[in-house]
C-alpha cells in the first residue's frame, strides 16, 4: 500500500475513533426540554429476601454525645448556648475541613510552577547473551555478565504551558475563598439555628405561664360558681360550665408544657447535646426587642448581595469556573518542559567468562522538551466542553441562589415590622382583655353578672397572653432572621437588631 493511503486510512480512523467518544449525545439536549426516562430492559433485582443473608455491623465508630461541659446548676445565656453550639457542632467541623482542604488545593496547584527534584538508584546484576559474528566467535554468540548501581538525581522543569499553571492555581484559589465563605455560612446558619431555637423556647416558657395563670383565672371564676350556688343565687348547669372551663384550662396547660418540653428538645437538638441533657436558659422576656427598619428595602437587598456568604461562594465557584475553561484550553497548546539529570555508573563487565572490566564514572544529560498533543480521541475537547459546561451550571447556581436571597431578604425585612405591629397589637389585647376579666369576674363573683361574659372574658384574657408570647418570641426570631438573610448574623449579643441604620 502506497505511504500517501495508509496516511489517509489512518487519518480517517482517527477522526472516527474521535467521533465515537462525544458524549453530549448523553445529556439532555436543551435546558428547556425535560429528559425523557426509558425504563431498563435488564433483568429485575433479586427478591427483598435475598437481601436477608446480610446483616449490618455493630456501630462501634459513633458513640453517645457526652454533655459533660454543661452545668446543670448555671442559666446559661443566648451567647453561651452559642459557643457551646460553635464547639460541639460537627457542621462546622466539616466546613472548616473542607476550607483547609481547598486551601491546601492552592499549595497543591502553586507547586507546578517550582521544578521536580527526584533522587533515585537502581542496581542489579544480568547474565544475557547476544549474537555476534562466527567469523570472530566460533559459537556465534556472546555472553555478558554485568553487575551495576546507578544512583540518579533527576530534575524536572516545565518552562511554558500557555497558561495552563496560572488558571489552575486561580481556578484553587478561588475554590479555596469559597471554602472560607462557606464556613462562615455554616456558622451563621449554626447561629441562626440556635438561636431561633432558643427564642422559641421562651416563647413556650411564656406561653406555659400564661397557661398557668389562665388555670388559676378560671379556678377563680369556679369558685364564684360554686360560692353563688351555696347561696341559691346560681343553678347547678353554671357551675358545671365552669368546672368545664377550668377542666378546658388544665388541657391546655397540659398542651403548653407538651410544647415546652418539644422547644427544649428542639434546642438541645441545635446544640448538638443529648435529649437528657439539663439545661437551664436565661429569660429573653427582658431583652429588647428589634426595632422597627429604617433602611429602604432596596439598601438592604443591596447589603445582602454583597455580603451573603453563599452568594459569595457561588460568586468564587463562577471565578473557579472561568479559569478551569483557560486551563482546559490551554491543554490543546504546545508546553516547552527541561528535564537534566546527573548519575554515576557504578559497575563492572565480563564477555565470555573473561575477568571482570569495571567503570565507576559519572555521567549526565540536559534536555529541551516540546511536546503538543496534536489527537487524544477526543479527551481535552471533551475536558474543554466540561469545563465550560461547569460554568453554564455555576452561573445558573448563581442565578437561582440571588433570586433565592432577594426573596428571603425581602420577606424577613417584611416580617420585622409586621411582628412589631402583631406584637403592639397583643399587647394592647392583652391590656383590654385583662380589664374585661377583671370587671366581668367582679361583677360575677357579687351575682350581678353572668356566667357566659366571665367565662368568655377568662378565655379571652387566656388567647390574648399566649399571643403575647408568640408575638414576643417571634419579633425576636424575625431579627435574627433578618440579620440571617443580609448575612450580618454574629454571636453577639445585639445580633438579633436588624441592620445598622
Amino acid at each position: 500500500m502506497p505511504p500517501a493511503s495508509f496516511q489517509r486510512i489512518a487519518l480517517v480512523g482517527c477522526l472516527l475513533l474521535g467521533a465515537c467518544n462525544d458524549t453530549r449525545d448523553l445529556a439532555p439536549a436543551s435546558p428547556d426540554t425535560p429528559w425523557q426516562f426509558e425504563p431498563s430492559k435488564e433483568a429485575p433485582a433479586p427478591p427483598i429476601a435475598a437481601a436477608k443473608r446480610f446483616t449490618v455491623p455493630e456501630n462501634t465508630a459513633v458513640q453517645l454525645p457526652s454533655p459533660a461541659d454543661i452545668d446543670p446548676n448555671h442559666v446559661y445565656s443566648l451567647v453561651e448556648l452559642i459557643d457551646i453550639a460553635q464547639r460541639r457542632n460537627p457542621s462546622t467541623r466539616v466546613a472548616w475541613e473542607q476550607a483547609r482542604q481547598a486551601a491546601i488545593n492552592v499549595g497543591i496547584a502553586r507547586a507546578a510552577y517550582l521544578p521536580a527534584l527526584t533522587a533515585s538508584a537502581v542496581a542489579g546484576w544480568e547474565h544475557f547473551a547476544t549474537p555476534f559474528p562466527s567469523n570472530l566467535v566460533p559459537q556465534g554468540f556472546i555472553v555478558y555478565n554485568a553487575q551495576e548501581f546507578i544512583p540518579q538525581l533527576a530534575v524536572n522543569y516545565l518552562l511554558f504551558d500557555f497558561g495552563g499553571r496560572s488558571a489552575a492555581v486561580e481556578a484553587a484559589g478561588q475554590l479555596s475563598i469559597a471554602g472560607n465563605v462557606a464556613f462562615t455560612a455554616a456558622h451563621q446558619q449554626l447561629i441562626y439555628n440556635v438561636a431561633r431555637a432558643y427564642f422559641t423556647l421562651d416563647g413556650a416558657d411564656a406561653a406555659l405561664r400564661a397557661a398557668r395563670q389562665a388555670l388559676a383565672d378560671a379556678k377563680v371564676v369556679q369558685q364564684s360558681a360554686e360560692a353563688l350556688f351555696g347561696r341559691g343565687l346560681n343553678t347547678i348547669v353554671d357551675v358545671q360550665l365552669a368546672r368545664r372551663t377550668t377542666a378546658q384550662a388544665q388541657y391546655d396547660l397540659a398542651q403548653a408544657d407538651t410544647a415546652q418540653h418539644d422547644a427544649m428538645y428542639t434546642l438541645l437538638a441545635a446544640m448538638d447535646l443529648p435529649p437528657t441533657t439539663k439545661l437551664r436558659v436565661a429569660n429573653a422576656a427582658d431583652r429588647p426587642l428589634p426595632p422597627r427598619t429604617a433602611r429602604a428595602v432596596d439598601d438592604v437587598l443591596s447589603a445582602a448581595l454583597r455580603q451573603r456568604p453563599d452568594l459569595l461562594a457561588n460568586v468564587a465557584k463562577l471565578r473557579a469556573s472561568d479559569a478551569e475553561i483557560a486551563a482546559a484550553r490551554s491543554a490543546l497548546f504546545p508546553k516547552a518542559l527541561l528535564s537534566a539529570n546527573v548519575q554515576g555508573n557504578i559497575g563492572r563487565l565480563n564477555v565470555n567468562n573473561s575477568p571482570y572490566s569495571g567503570v565507576v564514572q559519572p555521567q549526565g544529560a540536559a534536555l529541551l522538551k516540546f511536546e503538543w498533543p496534536l489527537y487524544t480521541g477526543g479527551l481535552l475537547q471533551n475536558k474543554l466542553t466540561l469545563a465550560q459546561s461547569k460554568r453554564e451550571e455555576a452561573e445558573a447556581a448563581l442565578k437561582e441562589r440571588t433570586d433565592q436571597a432577594l426573596r428571603e431578604v425581602a420577606l424577613a425585612y417584611d416580617q420585622v415590622d409586621t411582628g412589631l405591629q402583631q406584637y403592639d397589637a397583643a399587647i394592647a389585647l392583652q391590656t383590654a382583655s385583662e380589664a374585661a376579666f377583671h370587671s366581668a369576674s367582679d361583677s360575677y363573683a357579687h351575682g350581678v353578672g353572668t356566667l357566659a361574659d366571665a367565662t368568655s372574658a377568662q378565655t379571652g384574657l387566656a388567647s390574648a397572653r399566649a399571643a403575647v408570647a408568640r408575638a414576643h418570641a417571634q419579633s425576636l426570631i424575625n431579627g435574627a432572621a433578618l440579620a440571617f438573610a443580609t448575612g450580618e448574623l454574629t454571636s453577639s449579643e445585639d445580633f438579633a437588631s436588624p441592620p445598622p441604620r
